[in-house]
C-alpha cells in the first residue's frame, strides 16, 4: 500500500506518493496566489484552494501509482478561516495570518481573558494572526457574513470535509485558532464565551494520525483513484516539518527554511506549567500539540527569511536572473558563489514584509546598517544571509532564557540546499547543524501518519529514526563563530534602536 501526503501551503500545494518507509514514488504540485484588497489585507480564496488540490491529486491517481494508494492525510497552514454556508457554499475569502485586521482585537481579547489565562488555556500568547481575532474583527465589521455562515473551518479540515464530508480537525491545527484546550484537547468554551464566539460551527477534533473515513465516491471517481482511499487526519504544517525531520524527542528542532523560516522545538516535561507558559509568552512563543502522541512543540520564526532573499534578487539581480533562468541556472546559487568569503561588518534586520517572534509585528521595516563606500551588492547580499541568521539566533537565545535548548538542530526546506546560507547559520549560531536527504519533510511525515493508522508501521518515532536521512554536517568556523558572537550582540539592540526613530 501507498500513501499520499498533502500540504496546502499559502501559495501552492504539493502531494508526495510515499511507502511505508516514506520513500517518495511521485510527485505533483499547484500553485495559486493569495490577493491583497488593500495595504495590509492577505486573502485566499478556498475554492481556488481546493481546485488546485484536485488538479494535484488528479494527477497523482492518473500516474503509475495511483491504483495501490490506500490512504492520504492532509497538512495545512493555520490560522486562515472558511466559512461556509447552509448549502456547503463558501462565503468569503479566508483571512491570512499576516493580514493585519485583528491587531485591535487583541486588547479587547486580553481584557476579557487576560494574557495569562489565554497562554495556559490554550497555549497561544494573544496575538493578531490568530483566528479568535479574524473572527471577532468580522464580528464587527462583516457581522451578516458570520451570521450565514453555518460551518467555520480551517484550510486542513476544509480540504478533508470536500474530499470525504466528514468534518473532523486535528488538535494541532485546532490550536492555531486560540480557541482549543491544549490540555483537555477539546474546543474551550471558556474562551469561546470571554470574547464572544460560538464554538457550534467548529468542526470535530481528533488527534493526528485518527482515520477519518474514505473518500466519497463521487469525488474519488472524478479524481480517477479506482480504489478505496481513506483519509487520515493531518496536521499543522510546521509540526509535520518537525516530524519528517527527525523532531520527535524533547530537545529536538528543526529550522524550517522558506518564505518565512520557523524553528520547531518539542518541549519537555513541565513546559505546559502555568510558570513555564507565562515566561515563553513574553516572547510570544506558543505552545502547540504534536502530532506526536502526547508531545507539544512550539515555534520561532522570522516571517521575512526567504522573503528577503526573493526581494533581494527581485529588487539587484533582475537582469541576471533573468539570464539564469535563459540558461537553465540558479540564480540563487549564483549570488551565493559571489559572496565574500570574511564576515561583512554590515548589520541587516530582515524585517521588510514584517517579523516574527518575538515581536510580532515590527511595521517599521527592515534595515541595513554600517554600510561603507566599499560594500556593494554583493557584501549586502552576504548581509542579509547573516542577518537572516542573527534573527533565528536571537530566538534561540530567547528559548534558552525560557529553558528550551535545542539538543539537535536539523534545517529542512529550500533554504537548506544553500551550502553557503547554512555554512553562514552554523558560524553565526556556534553550533553544528545538519541538513536533510529530503526537501519533503511535511508530506513524508503525512504518509508515516497514514502507514501508522493503515498497520504498516510500528510508530512514529520507529519511523523518523529509520527514515530520516541527513546528507551534508555543517560545523561551525571557530575563528568566525567568535566574531558572529560579538556582532550578535549588538544585533539584538538593532531593532529597539530602530524603533526609537521610526515610531512617532
Amino acid at each position: 500500500m501507498l500513501y499520499i501526503g498533502l500540504d496546502v501551503g499559502t501559495s501552492g500545494c504539493k502531494a508526495s506518493v510515499c511507502d511505508a518507509a516514506g520513500h517518495i514514488k511521485a510527485y505533483a504540485h499547484r500553485g495559486y496566489q493569495a490577493v491583497s484588497p488593500m495595504p495590509g489585507y492577505v486573502e485566499i480564496d478556498a475554492r481556488l484552494v481546493w481546485g488546485a488540490v484536485q488538479e494535484t491529486l488528479a494527477e497523482i491517481a492518473a500516474g503509475p501509482f495511483g491504483r495501490d494508494v490506500g490512504a492520504l492525510a492532509v497538512a495545512s497552514f493555520g490560522e486562515a478561516v472558511v466559512l461556509t454556508g447552509a448549502a456547503g457554499e463558501v462565503l468569503a475569502n479566508s483571512i491570512y495570518y499576516s493580514d493585519i485586521r485583528g491587531a485591535e482585537e487583541t486588547q479587547e481579547i486580553e481584557a476579557a481573558l487576560t494574557r495569562e489565562r489565554a497562554t495556559a488555556l490554550t497555549g497561544m500568547p494573544p496575538n493578531a494572526m490568530f483566528s479568535a481575532n479574524k473572527l471577532l474583527w468580522m464580528k464587527k465589521h462583516e457581522p451578516r457574513l458570520l451570521e450565514r455562515a453555518r460551518h467555520t473551518m480551517l484550510m486542513g479540515d476544509f480540504i478533508g470535509w470536500k474530499l470525504t464530508g466528514e468534518r473532523a480537525i486535528d488538535h494541532s491545527l485546532a490550536s492555531r485558532t486560540m480557541l482549543f484546550d491544549i490540555k483537555a484537547r477539546r474546543w474551550s468554551r471558556e474562551a469561546a464565551d470571554a470574547v464572544g464566539l460560538p464554538l457550534g460551527g467548529f468542526s470535530e477534533p481528533v488527534p493526528s494520525g485518527a482515520v477519518i473515513g474514505p473518500l466519497l465516491p463521487q469525488v474519488a471517481g472524478a479524481l480517477g483513484f479506482p480504489g478505496r482511499v481513506m483519509l487520515v487526519a493531518g496536521g499543522h504544517d510546521q509540526p509535520l516539518a518537525a516530524l519528517g525531520s527527525g523532531a520527535v524527542r524533547p530537545g529536538d528542532s528543526v529550522d524550517g527554511m522558506g518564505s518565512s523560516e520557523c524553528v520547531t522545538m518539542v518541549l519537555g516535561e513541565g513546559a505546559l506549567s502555568p510558570e513555564s507558559l507565562a515566561r515563553m509568552a513574553r516572547y510570544n512563543f506558543c505552545a502547540e500539540p504534536h502530532v506526536v502522541p502526547g508531545a507539544f512543540v512550539t515555534l520561532a520564526f522570522n516571517a521575512s527569511a526567504g522573503t528577503a532573499i526573493q526581494w533581494f534578487k527581485n529588487r539587484f539581480f533582475a537582469a541576471e536572473a533573468e539570464a539564469a533562468q535563459a540558461r537553465g541556472e540558479n540564480i540563487y546559487g549564483l549570488m551565493d558563489a559571489r559572496c565574500p568569503e570574511a564576515p561583512t561588518g554590515i548589520l541587516f534586520l530582515p524585517y521588510v514584509g514584517g517579523s516574527g517572534t518575538p515581536y510580532l509585528g515590527a511595521s517599521e521595516g527592515g534595515a541595513f546598517v554600517g554600510l561603507t563606500l566599499a560594500d556593494g551588492r554583493d557584501e549586502m547580499y552576504k548581509a542579509l544571509l547573516e542577518g537572516i541568521c542573527f534573527e533565528i539566533g536571537f530566538n534561540l537565545d530567547l528559548l534558552a532564557e525560557c529553558g528550551h535548548v535545542p539538543t539537535e538542530l536539523t534545517a529542512a526546506g529550500g533554504g537548506s540546499r544553500s551550502r553557503t546560507l547554512m555554512q553562514i547559520k552554523a558560524d553565526v549560531l556556534g553550533r553544528r547543524i545538519a541538513a536533510l536527504e529530503t526537501h519533503e519533510a511535511g508530506t513524508v511525515a503525512l504518509a508515516w501518519l497514514c502507514a501508522k493508522a493503515m498497520g504498516g508501521i510500528a510508530s512514529l518515532e520507529e519511523a523518523a529514526a529509520q527514515g530520516v536521512q541527513r546528507t551534508a554536517v555543517f560545523e561551525p568556523d571557530a575563528g568566525r563563530a567568535a566574531y558572529y558572537r560579538e556582532a550578535a550582540e549588538r544585533y539584538r539592540r538593532l531593532y529597539p534602536a530602530i524603533r526609537s526613530i521610526a515610531t512617532p
